[in-house]
């Protein structure tokens, strides 16, 4: 069984939650998967660089509290990269 680098672990859990459909802010991610924020912006990044999350930023301008936030939702290639990850992997290497 292949082991998984700490870091490739939080991009399958990323996409994991992401995998509800529902659009999710780097803050709520590092709130749920309790890791630091830049730690997931870093990840998703990466992951949007694959094409398997898309990243939309609010500007100042058209942000309520007047801070630019990120917003992040799964890709089609994304859905399919986890299920082939769950094929390869067990649900308890998945966390």
């Amino acid at each position: 069984m292949v082991e998984l680098l700490k870091s490739d672990r939080m991009k399958l859990d990323i996409l994991k939650i992401l995998a509800d459909g529902k659009v999710y802010s780097f803050y709520h991610l590092s709130k749920l998967l309790k890791t630091n924020y830049t730690s997931v912006k870093k990840n998703c990044f990466f992951l949007e660089l694959l094409g398997l999350v898309e990243i939309v930023k609010i500007e100042k301008e058209e942000s309520a509290s007047g801070i630019p936030s990120y917003k992040v939702r799964i890709t089609k290639a994304g859905l399919e990269l986890l299920d082939k990850a769950k094929a390869v992997f067990s649900e308890e290497n998945l966390v």
